[in-house]
Formats: C-alpha cells, structure tokens, sequence
C-alpha cells in the first residue's frame, strides 16, 4: 500500500474514539502556538482564528490554549483574550443553526467581526487616527482569513480525502495553516538562528523537489507573504522565497543538492534588495543549514508530497458526458411529474362527462319501457302526465334496498302510469348496471391515481439520480479497468464497473456481475484486493441481485460502528408475526434499519408487514430515495388486493462517517434516542402506507456519536405506555444491546394486563 493510503487510514484511525483526546491535545496545541505568530511586529490575531476554526466540539480546548498562549508567550494584550470569549460567545449561540455554523465564511466573520470590535474599542480609549483604524481593519481581516484557512483544512484532516484528491483550493488552504504554524514558530530561535524559518525552507525544498515548479512556487509564495509580513526587516521574505521556490523547482529534477543550491542563489539574489546586511546574512546562515538538511533527507521520504501539486487530468470528455446526463435525469424527472399533473386534469374532466347517475338510470327505464306504449304521448307531454321528478320518490328506497316495488312510487304515477310494474323491473335492471359502473369508475380512479403517483414517484427517482451523480466530482475511469481486471481474477464476469469520488472525498466502487456468479462472490476477498487496488480501506460490500444481475457495492469503511440487536413477541405463541425488520448496510456509508407494523395480527399481518419491509429494502439497496420508495410501497399495498392493507413504516438511517441520522416514520410508533446520558423521544404524526395515494414521512434528524442508543419499537410495546421504557433505556450501562431488546420486549409481555395479545418488536442499536 502506498504512503498516501497509509496516511488517509492513519487519519481515519484517528478520527475514531481513541483520537479524540489527541485532537483535544492538537487543537489546545495550535491555539497556544498560533497566539505567538506575529505580523508587522506587534498584531498576534491567530489564536483568534483557530478559536474560530475548529470544530464545535472542541471549541473549549482551542479557547484554553489560545488564551494560555497570549498570557505564556508575554502578549499580554487583554483583548485578544475578549476577543476570543467573544468568539465563543457567538458561536456557543449559533452552534444548532448548521447551515450557518458550517460554513467557511461564517468562521471568517466571527473571528474578524469581534477582533475589529475589540481594536476599534481600544481606539476609543486612546484616540481614533486613520493609521490605527486601517491597522486594527486590516488585523481583522487578517484574523478572519487565518481562521478560513484553518477550518477549511480541519474538515480535510477529519474527512477521508488523501492528498492526491485535494482541490487546488484546498491544497493552498492546507499550506496556509502550515504557514500560520510556522510564523509562530519563527520567533523561537537557536544561536540567533529561526527555527520557524528554517523549517519554512525544509517545506519549500521538499514541495519543489516532488512537485516541481507547481509545488515549489506555491509553497515558496506562501511561506514568503506570511514570514515577509512578521516584520518590516523581513519584508523581503516574500521575494527571496518565491523566487527561490520557483528555480528549486525548475532545477528538482537534477537532485537534491542541486536543487538547494539552486534555492541558495536565487533567494540570495533576491534578497539583495533588504536595506539590513545583517538580517540577510542570518537569513542566509538559515537557508544554508536548512539546505543542508534537505540534502540529507531519505531520497524518497515524501513521495506523497507529489500527490498535493499533481494536475489534476479530467477527461473533459467524461466531465461533459456526466453534464449531459445531469441535465437530461433533471429534465425527465420534471417531465414525468407535469404528465402526472395531465392525467389528472384530464381525468378530472372525462369524469364530470361520462360518469353515471341516478338520473341515466330513469332516463334509460323510460326509453326502454315507454318506446312501444300508446300512452307515451299523454303520459309525458300532458300537464297532468308524469314526469322525471315522479322517479324522485322512489331514489331513497332504490339506494336504500338496492331494488324497489311497484308500491314505491307515488300514487299519482301508479294511477296515470299503465305499465309500472315494467317500469320498475326496468329500474331494478339498469339500478344494478350503475352500481357495477360505479364500482368499476372507482376502481379504475384508484388505479389513474396509482398510476399518476408512479409517474410522479419515477420523476423523483429520477431527480434523486440526477443530484446523486451532482455529488460526484471524480469519475475514475482508468481505476474502474483495473477493478473489472481484478473481478476477473476473482472468478467472476463483471458487466462494467464504476469508480467515482464525491465531494467529501468518499470513494464508491460499483460494479455489475452476471447472477450467476454471485456464489463465487467472496465479500472478504473482494473487499482485501479491492482495498489494495484502490488504497483505501472499503467496509464490507452491499450485494442485491435483479433481472439476471449482481450488483456490488463498496464504500470506504466509516469511522463509526453499529451494534445491533432486535427481539420479538408473537401475539398468541402464533407462527406468523406482523411485525417485520430489516438491518442492512446500503453501500453507501449508512446503515438503515426498517421496522414495519401491519395491520392486526396473524398471516394477513405478516404479508402486509413484510411486504413493505421487503420492497422498502431493496429499492434503497438500490440506491432510490426514502420519499421515492415509500412511494413505491405505498402504491404496491393499495393495488395488491381489493381489501384494504396498510402498514406502519419506521426506518433510521445512521451516516457511519459523521453520525447524522434520519428518522423516518410513516404511522410508526415512538421511537428512543440516549444521547450523552440524556434521553429523547422521536415522536411524530403521520399515517401509514396503504391507504392514500400521496403519503409522505415525516422526518426528524439528529448527529449522533460513540456511545448513543436508539431504539426503535412497534406499537405492541407500547400499550402500558412509555415511561418504564425511557427509565430502562437511561439507566442502560455497559451491556449488550440484544439484552436490552429481550429486557424490554420481555416487559412489554408481562405487563400486558388487558386480555388482548399483540405482537412485539423491539429493535436496540449502539453507536460504536
């Protein structure tokens, strides 16, 4: 495995439970470090920053260090220390809105806006001049840009990206932290010797060696702008560096002790515009020995390096290709969802025309019975005749008993009419002919609505596709060869295989098999070489087979973990349960859980309760949405049989890189969460699936971390109500979870007291 894989598991290790003190001990670190690095001789805003930066979580010990290193390293400038609980203060309150706390630029104003404020106000004290105020502005702005820099490059250490897949963005976000560390470093000295600036050249050298004129500039202009602004005598810092980065570059190929003479002459040259011979000299005296060291360094020590300044070689072919398909998805999924809209409006209109009514069954009796009666003249065209509203009195009884008699209609229509015992089996007749007409036009109106529903579903089907292949930025064609290569060598036919990055950094592995194959399929041994392939660490992959086919899909591991434990009561000691779960890992990073409840108990309950079950999983196997296959669920109850089913849905989905979970629910029960010894419910109204045609979920989330519970339930658990469950949750310590399922679903079953028996389903799970 490569060094790049090696530090992109090393990071995922870290971001696990046993990391978090050593992130604690990081942040407190860099906070107290950053408060020393100072620009133009006497602003330190940094500490500010990484207090602005890092992640909510761990605010608190970027707030401690930051705030030990003012007071340690003699900046004894309270209000930088103000600025900071400042800082803590706005964030503290912001911390629950997440479209705002995650954002780059709200950590950049929260750090620039109280440093500003805290500047402006010591201008106050001693008096406004222009000098002061551009100063403390541009201190702020300052302030503000370190802390986006640094937030950026937190999100790159806890994310699953390697070097090699860095933006160009993120690359100089990466270096610019770097910088930030090394300024304050550059005051530390040996025999009047920097060792920040030293180790500036190190990295200068090294990023020219393995990236060439790319690495070599970029490195070199950072280094030099940030150590060049420390001081008025190191101005010259920024042309010596850049200039000196560029030539190393230019001359890598030709070895490292080229290549730091090379930065020796160049950056010396440049410096000759410093009005100070005995800085430039030191300076001199630093690069030597920096250059000295590099020489000395294991020839291959920092091949990754090269991965950060690589170019990026897209196939503009495949980038315009993916664009298409994005558009062409889009405009379908809108173009399925306006015909739904037609359907309907055209239905809505045919029906108000070819619908029966009561009143074309006595318009279709009287044309049958009165077309060879003599009396048809003087019955309907003499005022004393009859008319229509004679059959008026008779409408009551027809709906009532489905059938009338000769007595049911009026006296004056018996009297006039000669024929009323034809017209009323005439009636019978065409009464019956409209009740079939009525049945048959309700249920063709339910299936027009079944159908419509799936126009509308399959137009989100397809716009949940679209925004997925959004999500991708990389396509790896060259790498997805090398899978079916390899596939092959595994003993399997690979139909085509897909290799794709998202813009977390995340790679999916996709590939297709003849079904055939799928007992060849050896999950450890696909997930072992696949690995290597790809260098990176793939959880256990996600295999679902349709129409011939075997798909397999692989994600990267999470850093999370789930124990997972369910426990059921059969209503009666009966075989059947209506109650049905699922557990499954969607290959994707996310492990969902689907619990559904039909209606009642026994085999009818049990079809209902597995059939959701059973359609839910798959098609989020496949990859639909949870809106889109509740949908799909719903449609498929309503038009199974003519008897109505319905069923309860409950499905938690728990993303295994960050803990955001989703709860769905559809009818579903309560369900619990213990979240840092602290116990909540999710609780919300919804109907279940089977009876109309538009459900939807409703929808709560939440982040979870290591150590949290959530359990989810069916309603028979629920019948002496919830309390004693929420107790026997919270006081939970240190036991497995199939034991906590069996605890509750054992008491469930003994405290029903009421005669009547239910089913029971108790599902615990634990973030690990």
């Amino acid at each position: 495995m490569n060094m790049t894989a090696i530090m992109a598991d090393g990071k995922k290790a870290l971001n696990g439970s046993t990391g978090k003190m050593l992130f604690n001990v990081l942040y407190f670190s860099f906070g107290m470090i950053s408060a020393n690095g100072y620009v133009f001789g006497e602003y330190s805003p940094f500490g500010i920053s990484v207090a602005a930066a890092v992640p909510f979580p761990n605010v608190i010990f970027s707030v401690a260090g930051s705030v030990a290193g003012y007071i340690v390293f003699g900046n004894r400038n309270f209000r930088y220390i103000a600025a900071i609980f400042a800082v803590l203060a706005i964030r503290w309150t912001f911390k629950d809105i997440k479209k705002i706390s995650r954002s780059f630029i709200y950590s950049a104003l929260v750090c620039a806006v109280p440093t500003f404020a805290t500047g402006i106000a010591v201008a106050s004290v001693s008096g406004f001049t222009f000098e002061k105020v551009f100063s403390y502005t541009l201190e702020a702005v300052l302030a503000g840009t370190g802390a986006y820099f640094i937030a950026r490059t937190f999100v790159i250490i806890h994310g699953t990206k390697t070097l090699g897949m860095l933006l160009p963005q993120e690359t100089v976000c990466l270096i610019m932290t770097g910088c930030i560390g090394i300024l304050a470093l550059s005051s530390f000295q040996i025999f009047s010797l920097s060792i920040g600036r030293m180790i500036a050249v190190i990295c200068i050298l090294t990023a020219a060696h393995y990236g060439g004129t790319a690495g070599g500039c970029i490195s070199g202009i950072a280094m030099g702008i940030v150590l060049g602004i420390a001081s008025e005598e190191y101005y010259f810092l920024g042309a010596a560096y850049a200039f000196g980065g560029l030539m190393a570059g230019l001359f890598a190929p030709s070895g490292h002790i080229v290549a730091a003479v090379i930065f020796l002459l160049s950056s010396g040259l440049a410096s000759l515009q410093a009005q100070g011979l005995a800085t430039v000299i030191q300076v001199m005296y630093e690069m030597a020995i920096s250059g000295a060291i590099f020489a000395v360094l294991p020839k291959n020590a920092f091949n990754f390096i090269a991965a950060m300044f690589s170019l990026n070689k897209t196939d503009k072919n495949c980038e315009g290709l993916r664009r298409s398909i994005i558009m062409r998805l889009d405009f379908a999924s809108k173009a399925l969802s306006n015909v739904s809209e037609d359907v309907e409006r055209v239905s809505e209109k045919l029906s108000k025309i070819v619908t029966p009514t009561l009143e074309s069954v006595y318009k279709k009796s009287v044309e049958s019975t009165c077309a060879r009666c003599g009396m048809k003249v003087f019955c309907w065209e003499h005022k004393n005749g009859v008319s229509l509203d004679d059959f008026e009195s008779v409408g009551d009884v027809l709906r009532k008993n489905g059938e009338i008699n000769p007595e049911d209609f009026c006296e004056e229509f018996r009297r006039v009419c000669c024929r009323t015992s034809e017209m009323t089996s005439a009636v019978n007749r065409y009464y019956k002919n409209f009740l079939s007409s009525e049945a048959a036009a309700k249920r063709v109106d339910e299936i027009r609505t079944v159908v419509a529903g799936q126009f509308c579903g399959l137009g989100e089907i397809l716009g949940e596709m679209a925004d997925e292949y959004e999500n991708y930025e990389v396509f790896d064609n060259a790498l997805a060869e090398n899978i079916i290569v390899k596939l092959k060598e595994l003993g399997m036919m690979p139909i085509d295989a897909s290799c794709r990055i998202d813009y977390m950094g995340r790679m999916t592995v996709e590939a297709e098999v003849f079904d055939g194959d799928r007992d060849k399929i050896k999950k450890n041994s696909v997930v072992t070489e696949i690995s290597k392939l790809c260098g990176r660490k793939f959880d256990t992959p996600n295999i679902t087979a349709a129409f011939g086919r075997c798909r397999i899909v692989l994600s990267e591991k999470a850093q999370l973990d789930i124990e997972i434990a369910a426990s059921q009561h059969v209503s009666k000691s009966g075989q059947l349960c209506g109650d049905n779960f699922s557990y499954f890992n969607d290959g994707m990073g996310r492990m969902i859980t689907v619990l559904s409840d039909g209606m009642g108990t026994g085999g009818r309950a049990a079809v209902d309760g597995g059939m959701a079950v059973s359609i839910m999983s798959k098609l989020l196997k496949a990859g639909l949405g949870f809106d889109c296959s509740l949908k799909v669920v719903n449609a498929a109850l309503m038009v199974k049989s003519e008897d109505e089913s319905l069923a309860t849905l409950d499905v938690v989905s728990v993303d295994l890189y960050n803990g955001e979970t989703d709860f769905f629910k559809a009818g579903a029960a309560v369900s619990f969460i213990k979240k840092s010894d602290k116990m909540y419910k999710v609780e919300t109204p919804s109907l279940p699936v089977g009876i109309l045609p538009d459900v939807e979920f409703t929808c709560t989330e939440d982040n979870l971390h290591s150590g949290d519970i959530i359990v989810m339930l069916s309603d028979g658990a629920l019948a002496t109500g919830d309390e004693w469950i929420e107790h026997i949750i919270s006081s939970w310590e240190n036991k497995s979870m199939k034991e906590l399922a069996d605890l509750i679903n054992d008491e469930a079953t003994s405290r029903r007291n009421d005669g009547h028996d239910d089913d029971i389903t108790v599902i615990a799970m634990k973030i690990a």
